[in-house]
């Protein structure tokens, strides 16, 4: 047997390929939204206790009592694997009840080329688990495990709203479907004789009881609080955001940075022109000047904050960079620094570390155009 056929159950989620063509929707919603819906089947499978399943598996049995008549043909019991690109998908629902679903799965489950696929969940369901365990109930008494599937792509591909139903399919396409029918072999004889699309109606059919999962989805997605999940978004934020520390200054001093920067290969312009030669020392001050200070501190150590505000006014203008934020202040945090010293204040990122050779704070940048050089003042905070 196909390894695929040991599998119990073959759950089909609605992502990627799955909701193609079908849910412009879902794929233009914010990530945010689609992950809190996870979050929220799973929260549902933790509240539902085994009681509940036992209960619901109970309920199945008294209310589909009613005997069901499915054509399935008679046929040798050895593996029958796929020829080419054919296979046979068929439509069953819960509303045929559990002896003729068990019937039907034990009749094909030695059939590579044949699969089951349940629309979506019960009324009576809250979570796609749910679905597993009331399928896996149907199948782990059987000699063999049939492959069965959660996906509402077949019975969207014909508009499917009564079981059983059976489509050959070639490739990714339908080429064949009959109603009220389960006989692959049909369908192959059918084929052969040169038949598509709709062969009509051949036996007794039941209304499908499970709610498409597109749908269901489409609706629970859209009963979240979409501000709700924006805002506990940003509010996370602050949990996980990662800040480039610098160690506090152990003295004061002024020193001096070349910026300069080594050629790997030569540069030459479209016209054959050649700007820098591969090893050549560029020094950036010679191309770009700098007109800024900057300023790059810790704003959580009270020191370093009065140190800043007690700053000279500056002819350069000053950018006040910070190392880190307090995080229990969350979206609070900049505001209060910027509220402080009365303009923006700027998140310290790695490459400016890079760019300037900062290595302590508080640290001032200036550049000192006449030596090429950046010029940076290390203040160390007196106890």
């Amino acid at each position: 047997m196909v390894a695929a056929k040991r599998t119990l159950l073959s759950l089909i989620l609605l992502s990627g390929t799955a909701l193609t063509g079908n849910s412009t929707e879902y794929s233009s919603m914010p990530k945010s939204i689609v992950q809190s819906k996870q979050a929220s089947l799973t929260q549902g499978q933790k509240v539902l206790g085994d009681e509940y399943m036992n209960e619901l598996l109970r309920k199945n049995e008294s209310i589909h009592s009613v005997t069901f008549a499915t054509e399935v043909a008679t046929e040798q019991q050895e593996s029958i694997e796929p020829k080419a690109d054919i296979h046979y998908v068929i439509l069953v629902s819960d509303a045929m009840g559990q002896r003729e679903l068990k019937h039907l799965f034990k009749s094909l489950s030695h059939r590579n080329d044949v699969s089951f696929v349940v629309r979506g969940i019960l009324p009576t369901e809250k979570t796609i688990t749910d679905v597993g365990k009331r399928i896996i109930g149907l199948i782990k008494d059987l000699p063999e495990v049939p492959n069965v599937n959660l996906d509402p792509r077949p019975f969207q591909n014909i508009n499917a709203e009564y079981a059983p139903q059976i489509l050959m399919y070639k490739g990714d396409s339908v080429v064949l479907f009959a109603a009220g029918l389960a006989n692959p072999n049909y369908l192959k004889t059918e084929f052969e004789k040169g038949k598509r699309g709709d062969l009509g109606n051949f036996g007794s059919m039941v209304k499908i009881s499970e709610r498409d999962l597109t749908e269901v989805l489409k609706e629970r997605a859209a009963l979240l609080d979409k501000e709700a999940l924006i805002a506990d978004a940003k509010d996370k934020f602050w949990d996980n955001v990662a800040f480039t520390a610098l160690p506090n200054a152990t003295e004061t001093l002024v020193r001096s940075f070349v910026p300069e920067v080594v050629v790997r290969e030569d540069i030459v312009t479209p016209n054959g022109s050649v700007i820098a030669f591969a090893g050549e020392r560029i020094n950036r001050l010679n191309t770009v000047p700098f007109t800024q200070r900057l300023v790059v501190f810790d704003p959580t150590d009270r020191k370093q904050m009065e140190f800043v505000q007690s700053l000279p006014e500056s002819p350069l203008r000053t950018k006040f960079i910070a190392t880190r934020f307090d995080r229990s202040l969350k979206w609070d945090a900049v505001k209060s620094v910027e509220r402080q010293l009365n303009t923006s204040v700027y998140q310290l990122k790695p490459e400016l570390v890079t760019a300037f050779d900062l290595q302590v704070v508080p640290s001032i940048v200036t550049a000192d155009h006449q030596r090429k050089v950046f010029v940076i003042s290390e203040t160390k905070m007196e106890d």
